[in-house]
């Protein structure tokens, strides 16, 4: 059904203010790290970034003069076939677990390629387990 692991993502605060993502996404593409996932928002004033890399050690140094409130979050990293109902289905599964997210994002297949679900509960290693 799905391929699930547990990962990290890194949780970024940063100002509101236009071009951060191109600021934020450069500093990462300059350190030679890949974005896998991102989530990005503005909330009271701030711009909240979550974001999976190839690379979170690098990418968090490389963002590190920046001067921005980080931390490397657990995530659980579920990869999904990109098809009508593929996401219905394990999120009923975790439902049916009693699975409490807190946050989720994704990407989606570009051509039938794979989909890259990101999610994070009170019990990530039970969402895990749950699809093993």
């Amino acid at each position: 059904m799905a391929v699930t692991k547990l990962g990290k993502e890194i949780y970024v605060e940063a100002p509101d203010e236009i071009g951060m993502l191109a600021k934020i996404s450069t500093v990462i593409a300059n350190a030679g790290v890949n974005i896998q996932a991102i989530c990005a928002y503005g909330e009271k004033g701030k711009a909240i970034f979550r974001i999976v890399t190839s690379d979170n050690k690098k990418a968090m140094e490389s963002l590190k003069p920046l001067n921005f409130k980080m931390k490397e979050q657990e995530v659980v990293l579920m990869e999904l076939e990109d098809r009508v109902g593929a996401m219905a289905e394990v999120c009923r599964k975790m439902a049916s677990e009693k699975a409490n997210l807190t946050h989720i994002y994704g990407t989606t297949g570009v051509g039938g390629g794979a989909c890259l679900l990101v999610l994070s509960s009170n019990d990530n290693a039970k969402i895990v387990k749950i699809f093993v």
